[in-house]
């Protein structure tokens, strides 16, 4: 359904996003590299912010659910507007804590409040969500790129994974910011595109607030509970938190990112049942790019490759940089395996290799709600442990090292013995509980008679 045009517009995004990721790494040093010398400015991080929220997760899982749950879906966006503002109020802690000591990473936090032990646990989360995101990504890119042209599924990926560790490996973060500003354009031309599938639809479905309510009630607190907790444990958004200029730029850019984040999940939910309405037959997991094929004009099609390639990619650089600073720094530097010298050549291996591994993985792992499902409880569950650090720093090792080995058993347990499906976020949180709960009994039962923590 592509014509040459369509094909040129989609070469000619890839080109400028190369261009500009291997411009952006000419001569720099180490804190420009890894956090763009913590200096980006309200506009920057609120697009960078805002561009890798928006990407597989949220663009193919979410439209899926509303497939599949229709208006009940929208509980995972309440829960996410929630999040981010208790976020808010925690990052504006993370933010002097971050300047003061020269934090880089999300497990940073914990070597510095609850030691090396914590550090490392809390690491291994980390690079297993991060890299679960990749390949999430991948495998929605290499859909993509598969529905709309004649590639198939397993060289699109690689097409998808080649040009993002092109301008990665080159550029580092500073690549991530700049590219991540150019795909927010994209993304946002892509409301121009939904409010147009909405108003052109020939069947506008309708919309019942007590709708809402239409689901179990395990599943409404499945989807509220990954929205509100999701932010706290995003190493991607505590990356950005390190890196913007100061708290005044912060509270902006959260502000705005939010703001765009919120009007995106309120569109897509009419996107989602316009989809549901016309084209009742077809894979939920892949709702939002079929609709897309089967309802725009055909001049449209390129554009809309090009706009929903910018919103997966926009995210698969930013876990991809993420997943590989945290390997190299928390694992490998921490623990003296590294010299600071040798930090940049190791980065660019780390990424090569972890997009060797996603790429794999991506031919594996096909389906795009079961793959999201598993991650997102991984994240709550990390997410869930920082929010009770944050209430109570004072908490004992003991409660957070059990909740964060818990965390990791309380979704691979459920997953392997029970399936992965929304319950799989409550198994989850209620394995941090006992983690948490064992732990307050284990330092009572240890600690010496008078003393805390």
């Amino acid at each position: 359904m592509l014509t040459t045009i369509d094909y040129v517009l989609i070469a000619l995004y890839f080109l400028v996003t190369l261009v500009v990721g291997v411009m952006t790494g000419h001569k720099q040093e180490k804190e420009d590299y890894l956090i763009a010398n913590r200096q980006l400015n309200a506009l920057q991080t609120a697009s960078t912010i805002f561009a890798s929220r928006i990407g597989a997760a949220i663009l193919l899982t979410y439209t899926a659910l509303v497939y599949l749950h229709g208006l009940a879906a929208l509980w995972y966006f309440i829960g996410a507007i929630f999040g981010l503002f208790v976020f808010y109020y925690f990052g504006k802690k993370i933010k002097k804590i971050g300047d003061d000591h020269k934090f880089y990473t999300l497990p940073d936090f914990f070597f510095f409040y609850k030691g090396k032990f914590a550090g490392y646990l809390s690491t291994i989360i980390v690079v297993t969500i991060m890299f679960g995101w990749v390949v999430l990504n991948f495998i929605a890119g290499g859909k993509l790129v598969e529905e709309y042209t004649p590639i198939n599924y397993e060289w699109s990926v690689f097409l998808v994974a080649g040009v993002i560790l092109a301008y990665l490996v080159a550029g580092g973060f500073k690549a991530v910011v700049i590219t991540d500003m150019i795909q927010s354009v994209g993304i946002l031309l892509l409301l121009v595109l939904m409010i147009y599938l909405l108003i052109a639809a020939p069947e506008k479905p309708q919309i019942a607030f007590m709708d809402l309510f239409k689901i179990e009630t395990q599943e409404m607190i499945s989807f509220f509970l990954a929205g509100f907790f999701i932010p706290m444990a995003s190493p991607e958004l505590w990356q950005r938190v390190y890196a913007v200029r100061d708290k005044k730029h912060f509270r902006r850019s959260l502000f705005l990112s939010s703001l765009f984040y919120f009007i995106i999940g309120l569109i897509l939910l009419g996107i989602g049942l316009v989809i549901r309405v016309d084209l009742p037959a077809i894979d939920a997991s892949t709702s939002l790019i079929v609709g897309f094929s089967k309802l725009l004009p055909v001049g449209m099609a390129g554009l809309s490759v090009v706009i929903i390639y910018s919103a997966v990619s926009s995210s698969a650089d930013t876990y991809m940089f993420t997943t590989a600073a945290s390997v190299t720094q928390d694992f490998l530097q921490k623990s003296g395996l590294l010299s600071a010298e040798k930090l940049f050549i190791t980065m660019r291996i780390c990424m090569t290799i972890l997009m060797i591994l996603g790429v794999i993985m991506a031919f594996v792992m096909k389906d795009i709600i079961d793959t999201t499902f598993f991650f997102v409880s991984l994240t709550m569950s990390l997410g869930f442990l920082v929010l009770v650090i944050w209430i109570y720093p004072q908490i004992n090792r003991y409660s957070v090292n059990y909740t964060i080995v818990l965390c990791l058993l309380g979704v691979v347990i459920p997953a392997i013995f029970i399936g992965i499906s929304t319950s799989l976020i409550i198994y989850a949180w209620g394995f941090c509980i006992v983690g948490l709960v064992a732990g307050i009994i284990m330092n009572y039962i240890l600690k010496p008679s008078g003393q805390t923590g």
